[in-house]
């Protein structure tokens, strides 16, 4: 008995193993491959191999013919509303299925037909009477292509518009369609409902650990009682995260108490860990680089900033150091108080410096920031056997705009940046002004193949002494990564006894194409131009010099890894017609 129990169990144990093996065997399925045919719109099958099963689980065969069919017949309207909502109403798709062929061909032939245009299109908001709301007016124009895709991003700009100008909570209460087929027109009307008008309230924090409460309302963009503005509560968020004390920020309003329009704001955060050190190695023309940071992101237990960092390479070693308070007598204020110990010594010149300041920057909008300040440096500068001691008061003016889409590898938008500083000498050696201006630019030529150009125009101009009584480590220089490429460190210009003598005058330019057709790899090839000059002696033409070359982008987590080589293409003798070769982290400029 138990003999056959013990065989009975083993067979179907054998039986079960062999079901699941069959289970687990692949089927092959019916291959087949997918035709478009008709009107060739490549953006319309882009849109149309997104969203039909056909083509997007061709790498997954049905098991049957009927299955296949099945996804046809399922596929039509999807494809017909697809059409629709880029304005082809008149559209027709037919959908057909060749079994005689191997694989076998599913064919989707596509007649558009007109696209149709917008003949009106109204924004309302039925029962308000505010005139801020009135102003809003439609970015849809007349004769415009209909698309779906603009209508909802036109619904959600003026959602975005509403809560600018006070309203917390708008919703779009109705979306009215007339499609006029004997015109081919459409009309379009969209209803808001606004909700009610609101003003700043109470500020509720949550999730602070070791920080003061005052940090956080320090940064505060308004005062209670203001208006409600969503882009004051988006510029609570970015300030906040860019202070570098959270990993996670989250501001966002309540719903007001019965009897009021005050509305409380939400502030949720999770600090991050206070103290961080780093270490950073380069290579260049000029040799190896090697830096040390360290970092302490709340030193006095309210958001102060402290870095410090110390740097080596062939020419300069030194260290400075930085504190950052946020909300220095405003919310839109930052005080900065730096010091710095550094000594240069390329080619041209050997330099010593100390130097202590204080500024105050200020943040007009998310895109543009100015700032201020004082400060004293003492300077030992030697160049040609020539030693001159300076101490300095110094008076700086910055300003800068910002508005690219990325700090380490932009691929839209512009940079302006530009810095005055005065300098007054204690120990009787002549005053000056030393101003530098530079323009980026950055623009998308094809999101097919991610190519995108930068370029780049850097000038500068020291003003009120001669090139004798400017200090030659603040003298403007060319030549190397950051400035020509394809010509060593600084060695663009005039010169004295084989050395650099700089300039009072700088220009610099850059061309700049980059391809990136896979998310790990990219390419780019480049232009760069320009020279340092003495304006009493000779004019830019006279000295300007070409480099070029091309590189490779390796992307990462934390920025694109750039390699480049660049050659001189005229330069001023044989010492400069050598190939540089340049890594670092982050685009050239």
């Amino acid at each position: 008995m138990l003999k056959r129990l013990h065989i009975a169990f083993l067979a179907g144990f054998f039986a079960w193993v062999l079901a699941v093996y069959a289970e687990s065997e692949p089927q092959e399925g019916v291959a087949y491959s997918v035709e478009f045919r008709g009107d060739r719109s490549a953006s319309i099958r882009k849109l149309i191999k997104k969203q039909a099963s056909v083509c997007r689980l061709e790498d997954q065969p049905p098991i049957t013919l009927g299955q296949l069919r099945y996804r046809i017949e399922q596929d039509k309207p999807l494809i017909e509303s697809v059409l629709e909502s880029e304005g082809y109403y008149d559209a027709t798709v037919d959908l057909t299925m060749d079994e005689k062929t191997q694989p076998t061909q599913v064919i989707i032939d596509l007649k558009l037909g007109p696209a149709y245009e917008y003949r009106l299109v109204e924004i309302a908001f039925p029962g308000s009477t505010d005139k801020e709301l009135a102003k809003i007016r439609p970015r849809l124009r007349k004769k415009q292509r209909v698309q779906s895709a603009a209508v909802f991003e036109e619904q959600e700009r003026i959602l975005d518009e509403v809560r600018r100008r006070g309203y917390p909570f708008p919703s779009l209460a109705k979306r009215t369609v007339n499609v006029n087929r004997a015109g081919k027109k459409v009309d379009l009307r969209l209803e808001f409902d606004p909700g009610v008008k609101a003003y700043f309230g109470s500020v509720e924090v949550d999730g602070l650990e070791t920080l003061e409460d005052s940090f956080v309302r320090r940064q505060l963009p308004w005062e209670p009682g203001d208006r409600y503005d969503r882009v004051l509560v988006d510029r609570l968020e970015r300030r906040l995260l860019n202070s570098g004390v959270f990993s996670r920020v989250n501001a966002e309003p309540s719903e007001a108490g019965a009897g009021t329009n005050s509305i409380p704001i939400a502030v949720e955060l999770r600090e991050r860990v206070k103290r961080t050190i780093q270490l950073g190695a380069g290579f260049s023309d000029i040799g190896p680089e090697v830096k040390v940071f360290w970092e302490h992101r709340s030193l006095f237990g309210s958001g102060e900033r402290f870095e410090t960092s110390v740097l080596w390479n062939p020419i300069t070693v030194g260290g400075e150091a930085k504190l950052t308070r946020s909300g220095f007598l405003d919310a839109n204020q930052y005080l900065v108080l730096e010091a710095e110990a550094l000594r240069e010594y390329p080619d041209a010149y050997d330099s010593r410096k100390l130097r202590v300041s204080a500024m105050v920057q200020r943040e007009f909008n998310p895109e543009l920031w100015g700032g201020i300040g004082i400060g004293y440096r003492h300077l030992l500068d030697e160049q040609l056997g020539s030693r001159e001691r300076y101490g300095q008061l110094l008076f700086p003016l910055e300003i800068k705009y910002d508005s690219r889409d990325d700090l380490l590898n932009p691929v839209r938008g512009i940079q302006l940046f530009g810095r005055a500083e005065f300098y007054e000498d204690t120990l009787g050696a002549d005053s000056y002004l030393k101003s530098r201006m530079e323009a980026l630019h950055y623009a998308m030529l094809s999101e097919r193949f991610r190519l995108s150009s930068a370029l780049r125009l850097c000038v500068g101009s020291i003003d009120g002494t001669s090139l004798g009584g400017i200090p030659a480590g603040d003298r403007f220089y060319a030549g190397g990564g950051g400035s020509v490429r394809g010509y060593e460190y600084q060695s663009i210009g005039s010169r004295m006894n084989g050395r650099a003598a700089g300039g009072d005058r700088l220009l610099e330019f850059s061309a700049e194409l980059r391809l990136q057709p896979g998310r790990k790899l990219g390419y780019a090839i480049f232009l760069d131009g320009g020279t340092a000059y003495n304006s009493q002696l000779s004019g830019f033409d006279q000295s300007l010099r070409y480099g070029a070359g091309g590189g490779l982008r390796w992307f990462t987590p934390i920025g694109p890894l750039r390699v480049d080589l660049a050659y001189p293409l005229n330069p001023a003798d044989e010492h400069d017609e050598r190939l540089q070769f340049y890594i670092s982290l982050g685009q050239a400029f």
